[in-house]
């Protein structure tokens, strides 16, 4: 019986069978994107100059300022001196990779969400009945209450705790039900009752906050066109190993194409 890779008291795990382990505890698809973030990055040699300013950007995000801080994260994160080390220069890898990689993609990208990505502050009245809906619309029509007076009064949202005010919000992150309406008001526009999800409510556009292409917002899109190109590699090769017959097949296929196609 060969020396096992592990031994847990009585739990024995051997090389041959990690792979397995890896699918089974859904650990593959991490492992996976590892192995292809090295494979896309090793020739990636970033200056030292790069590598400090990583660091020190890390230790600010993490509020690691002081030593024993640091300390005291390495031990909770099972890490040491070197380690750390490595994953940051492997981290740094990543990121100029992203950046040489779509850096070209971030502009056109952000002008076809930028509708989305726009943020906007409107307020919301729910009431279960549709005539308290209409009855208190005339009254803010009117002027003759003012939209957080009624909220504290009569909303049975959770926006009660808010005055009826929500964002700034992004439109890609609201209910389309209500993005529809608030993507084509202007300013203070006041929009009648109308029923959703068994209550009526009342709408009014607050005001519009568009974004802007700025160094935050490009980390973003760059992150998100990363995300997605690196989880289609590792779909492409987890489908590789799950599903070997697959691969074979479609060889095959290929193959007879070619054939056809040569004569």
């Amino acid at each position: 019986m060969p020396e096992p890779w592990i031994k847990i008291d009585d739990l024995r795990v051997n090389l041959e069978n990690i792979p397995g382990l890896l699918d089974r505890y859904n650990l593959l698809p991490d492992f996976l994107r590892r192995l292809l973030e090295t494979k896309f990055t090793h020739k990636i040699l970033p200056e030292k100059n790069e590598q400090i300013k990583f660091f020190q950007e890390f230790l600010k995000a993490k509020n690691l300022q002081r030593k024993d801080s640091l300390n005291q994260w390495l031990l909770e994160n099972g890490l040491d001196d070197k380690r750390l080390d490595t994953m940051l220069y492997e981290n740094l890898q990543i990121e100029i990779f992203k950046k040489n990689m779509f850096e070209d993609k971030i502009e056109s990208t952000f002008l076809k969400q930028k509708e989305l990505l726009d943020k906007v502050m409107y307020s919301i009245l729910r009431v279960e009945k549709r005539e308290q809906a209409n009855e208190l619309f005339i009254q803010l029509e009117e002027k003759e209450s003012t939209f957080s007076d009624l909220v504290s009064l009569y909303s049975i949202g959770s926006e009660k705790s808010f005055n009826g005010i929500i964002g700034p919000i992004e439109l890609g992150r609201i209910d389309p039900f209500f993005r529809e309406r608030l993507k084509i008001s202007s300013d203070g526009q006041l929009w009648e009752p109308f029923e959703y999800r068994n209550s009526w409510v009342i709408l009014r556009h607050e005001k519009n906050l568009p974004c802007k292409l700025d160094d935050n917002m490009k980390e973003r899109i760059r992150n998100s066109i990363y995300e997605q190109w690196i989880n289609k590699e590792v779909l492409k090769l987890l489908d590789h190993i799950r599903y070997p017959k697959n691969k074979v097949l479609n060889d095959n296929n290929n193959n007879e194409k070619a054939n056809v196609e040569n004569n």
